[in-house]
């Protein structure tokens, strides 16, 4: 056999010797692969008993600490408390009002300042602060309603959500 018919017969052989041992080497990490445990939870969480969590509806808004009521002409539309919450209890309150959303916001933005709360975030649609007793409340204008609607008077909607701290 000449030199020149081994050097393609030993390319071949090395080919396929490599492909081998790549082929052996991607089956090793495949099996190993199926051995590790799923990166997601395969249990759920626990959850605390439902009575923990009971939604309670409110018949009229509720008088929060350190958060006047909103002075401008708003009607209280629907409500909820939830009192077995982690820290104290959740109010959420929704309010239609004759004033269009940014003075709404401005409102709540000067009374968190007035009340000194901390860490007043301030954006278009919303503002929350927290308070240094611990107690948190975030506004926002949910939609704004259109005049020509069943009520022309109604400029916009807020939620008040408040969480309340128990110390």
């Amino acid at each position: 056999m000449s030199v020149e018919t081994s050097k393609p017969r030993r390319a071949w052989s090395l080919l396929i010797a490599s492909a081998l041992l790549l082929s052996f080497v991607a089956g090793q990490q495949i099996s190993s692969a199926q051995n590790t445990p799923p990166a997601y939870r395969t249990k759920p969480y626990q959850l605390n008993p439902e009575d923990n969590h009971k939604l309670d509806q409110l018949k009229d808004k509720v008088d929060l600490p350190d958060l006047p009521s909103f002075t401008g002409k708003a009607k209280f539309v629907t409500g909820t408390v939830e009192q077995g919450s982690k820290g104290g209890p959740r109010y959420s309150m929704v309010f239609e009002a004759e004033e269009p959303q940014n003075q709404v916001i401005d409102w709540y933005d000067n009374v968190f300042r007035m009340y000194k709360w901390n860490n007043v975030q301030k954006a278009t649609s919303s503002v929350s602060a927290s308070h240094k007793d611990g107690h948190f409340a975030s506004i926002s204008t949910d939609a704004v309603v259109k005049p020509g609607a069943s009520n022309a008077r109604i400029h916009s909607s807020f939620t008040v959500h408040y969480q309340m701290a128990v110390r």
